[in-house]
């Protein structure tokens, strides 16, 4: 009991990692209140929620706030561009039937998936926008097994959270769900990483930090 208790514990362990999730999840709801900041708050909180949550690395708080700061232009852009294609196709798939409505319903699912991985992208690597848009399109199909699952997770847990959940919960939940997601998203990120040895050897920050390989 005295060794479940003890600050290395489970128990413990777990209430500190609850209590950075939470953390971390009301810095990106505070962040999104703007809506053009939403998409670097998602970058942010991915990026605090592993490094700092299941790396151990740094603090959640600044950890978001580095990334924050780092990728909030690019995020900004991401943004508009991502509410405007939405909204283009979302009135197109309102105002068209037959196959132009086909059309618009299958473009309408490929950016979802695509969007599924562009927030982690830039969280994890310095490039051209349309560097990572395409980088993201790629991955969507590369790993679909991975995109499904994240897609219907959100969905639900969205669903839940709008239904049924006390409204506390949210506090909680887009840090836990990212969490959870992490542990798909990062064997995805891994296959366009360098190898873990040419990292160690050219370790200057960046994409080659080594603490993405553990």
């Amino acid at each position: 009991m005295k060794g479940l208790l003890s600050f290395e514990g489970p128990v413990i362990q777990f209430f500190h990692k609850t209590g950075e999730v939470i953390i971390a999840t009301m810095l990106f709801l505070l962040f999104c209140v703007p809506v053009v900041t939403a998409g670097a708050s998602a970058t942010s909180l991915y990026y605090s929620i592993i490094k700092s949550v299941r790396r151990e690395r740094g603090y959640v708080t600044s950890e978001f706030m580095r990334s924050l700061k780092r990728t909030l232009g690019k995020g900004v852009i991401l943004t508009v561009g991502m509410l405007i294609w939405f909204g283009v196709l979302i009135l197109g798939r309102m105002h068209s039937g037959g196959h132009m409505a086909l059309a618009y319903s299958a473009l309408i699912a490929v950016s979802v998936c695509v969007s599924v991985y562009i927030f982690p992208v830039l969280s994890r690597f310095d490039m051209k926008l349309a560097g990572i848009i395409k980088l993201s399109f790629v991955m969507s199909i590369r790993y679909i097994y991975y995109t499904i699952p994240i897609i219907a997770g959100t969905v639900l847990l969205a669903w839940l959270q709008y239904f049924y959940l006390p409204m506390p919960c949210i506090l909680l939940l887009p840090g836990a769900w990212c969490y959870a997601v992490t542990f798909m998203m990062e064997r995805a990120l891994l296959g366009y990483m360098p190898a873990k040895e040419e990292a160690e050897k050219n370790d200057q920050g960046g994409v080659t930090d080594t603490w993405y390989y553990e």
